[in-house]
């Protein structure tokens, strides 16, 4: 998986779909993901009943061995699969597990036989989209054309909604747009079918329109490193920033409340570029930005950061972009632009990624411990 890697700057970025994605320990790669020096591992495992794969892609995972005593399991650019998981967990009654992510466990903290690890591979976005853009956007808020804006990949999850809304609303306020058409995941499917909240199933009458062609296309490449220039005027030209994260169901029936929250460039370009957000990943997502020291005082941020319910949580999303369209420009300019100002300085600064490096040096230090080395 180290085909086509390129330089960009002092960083290698490899055009499969993620940086050396499902690496296993005791190969012959370098386990170094930028900033994440996990090269020790492979040494550490030789000779040992032991079996890990960093940075994992669950479905493109082939068979993996079983009974080993112990798998070493790092999700840092892949959203975490619960059925995967459990699956090796239950097929391997036997076994300790060691999880590396950046995410809080919730019900994975419950299980016997793990121990969880807080590496955070965020980093990698700061200097990709730092390198890919010179500078927060310009524009002010006040003058910005479009109140809300949403981008969308494919239109799973949420993401249907949220495009769905925008287009019911019919405003010249807002700018959506999607790349794939959508897709209905066995966790979501349940959002497809009447739920019993209005808002979001009055929406489903959307199915058929949204996959018609594509409009007001973002620049994709299906590489998020190389996907991290924030020149549409999604950013450019909007206050709020619909952040559409890879992953927004929270819950499932199977595990209960998954590791949340899953954070990709989605989520780190508007704050890089100067947007207001509306959290429309798991969540959690606004606690852990704020655990960085983010602001986020405007009032559609974070009533639902807390809500497992998944529906309920949707629900009130909707409600609130209902919200947002009542008000004018300017005023959701000046309910952002505390907060965006705090984020631009913070996210451009230093602050946050050595904040992340002495965390992921103390991690690392503490997993050598555990690891007896």
């Amino acid at each position: 998986m180290l085909s086509d890697a390129r330089k960009v700057g002092n960083m290698t970025i490899c055009d499969t779909w993620f940086y050396k994605l499902n690496q296993t320990i005791n190969s012959n790669y370098n386990l170094t993901f930028l900033d994440i020096d996990l090269s020790w591992l492979n040494d550490w495992a030789k000779n040992k009943d032991v079996y890990g794969i960093i940075n994992i892609c669950c479905h493109q995972v082939s068979a993996i061995p079983q009974g080993r005593s112990l798998y070493i399991f790092a999700w840092f650019f892949e959203v975490f699969n619960d059925q995967w998981f459990l699956k090796q967990y239950y097929n391997n009654p036997n076994a300790e597990f060691i999880i590396l992510c950046d995410m809080f466990p919730n019900e994975l903290a419950n299980l016997p036989r793990i121990k969880i690890f807080n590496i955070c591979p965020h980093t990698t976005w700061f200097k990709a989209i730092k390198q890919m853009n010179t500078g927060p956007v310009s524009k002010p808020l006040s003058e910005r054309k479009y109140k809300i804006s949403s981008l969308s990949s494919r239109l799973s999850e949420y993401k249907f909604f949220i495009t769905s809304k925008l287009l019911n609303s019919k405003s010249p306020d807002v700018l959506f747009s999607w790349n794939l058409g959508f897709e209905i995941k066995d966790k979501d499917s349940y959002v497809f079918n009447e739920t019993g909240y209005l808002n979001v199933d009055e929406l489903l009458i959307n199915k058929e329109k949204l996959k018609l062609t594509p409009i007001n296309q973002e620049y994709f490449e299906n590489n998020p490193l190389n996907n991290s220039r924030f020149t549409h005027d999604a950013y450019q030209d909007t206050i709020i920033n619909s952040i559409n994260e890879t992953q927004n169901i929270s819950t499932t029936p199977e595990f209960g409340i998954l590791p949340t929250p899953y954070l990709s460039e989605k989520t780190w370009k508007p704050l890089f570029a100067g947007n207001s957000i509306l959290f429309t990943g798991q969540a959690q997502s606004k606690r852990r930005l704020e655990n960085f020291g983010f602001q986020f005082k405007y009032p559609w941020a974070g009533i639902f950061d807390s809500e497992f319910n998944d529906t309920h949580r949707l629900s009130t999303i909707l409600t609130n972009i209902d919200w947002i369209l009542s008000l004018s420009h300017q005023d959701l300019a000046e309910m952002s632009y505390e907060s965006v100002m705090h984020n631009v300085d913070l996210v451009w600064g230093h602050t946050v990624e050595n904040m992340i490096q002495e965390q992921n040096n103390q991690t690392i230090s503490d997993l050598k411990q555990y690891l007896t080395i």
